[in-house]
């Protein structure tokens, strides 16, 4: 039980933060939802032409801000709440996604799995920057390898979901 301690603060995270995104796309103005969506990834807008480097800028600019958050003392707390925020965009995005008329396929094949698994090891990464303070003993001394690690497996999943989207969008 103890060793799954993380995993399920991970779970949880993810959870709460995919269900709080569905939620507030349900309650956004429809005007408001595509502007905030395709603002930070305006792959998901399938009427425009397709700008695949968008996607790259939004990926670092949510490692940059962690980083940011975690090279602070007083601002170490905030990396965990970056890492909600990833997961409610995964959420409000999928469901903007899911409501636009053909784009299931998108959804299915492309969208999902990738995000998924990005927001997965963005949550890790945020985790081994600033564990919570329950989960302190859970992480060892070698967290920067860790981070590094994970930044670069972030990296090579964004890649090869770059070359999925191009790869389906012809």
């Amino acid at each position: 039980m103890q060793r799954s301690l993380p995993f399920l603060y991970l779970l949880t995270l993810l959870i709460i933060g995919f269900t709080g995104g569905t939620i507030l796309f349900r309650y956004a103005e429809a005007g408001m939802a595509e502007t905030v969506t395709v603002f930070l990834d305006p792959r998901l807008d399938l009427a425009a032409p397709a700008k695949p480097y968008r996607a790259l800028l939004s990926f670092l600019a949510f490692h940059v801000l962690a980083l940011f958050l975690a090279s602070h003392a007083a601002l170490r707390h905030a990396v965990m709440f970056i890492a909600g925020l990833r997961a409610v965009f995964f959420g409000f995005a999928s469901t903007y996604l899911i409501s636009q008329e053909g784009a299931l396929t998108f959804y299915a094949a492309w969208w999902f799995p990738a995000q998924l698994l990005l927001t997965l090891l963005f949550t890790l990464f945020c985790m081994n920057l600033s564990p919570p303070f329950m989960l302190k003993n859970y992480f060892s001394r070698h967290r920067k390898e860790a981070v590094i690690r994970i930044a670069a497996l972030s990296a090579a999943i964004l890649a090869a979901e770059i070359g999925m989207f191009i790869f389906l969008d012809n």
